[in-house]
């Protein structure tokens, strides 16, 4: 399980964007996002390095 803060995620549209962005790397990644304290937890077989790079690209900053 992967554990990011994401805190320029603060809409329901941002939260689709950071699934878009993680699904496009593991489309079989399960997701569970908290838009309020813009927490994302990710279960994936996609490395953490990965994961982070997709939301980076996606135009996010997780910290």
């Amino acid at each position: 399980m992967l554990d990011l803060t994401i805190p320029d995620m603060t809409c329901g549209g941002c939260a689709r964007g950071v699934t878009a962005a993680i699904k496009a790397v593991d489309p079989a990644a399960e997701l569970v996002i908290d838009v309020a304290t813009h927490k994302v937890q990710v279960k994936t077989s996609a490395s953490a390095e990965a994961v982070k790079q997709a939301v980076v690209d996606a135009g996010f900053t997780p910290a």
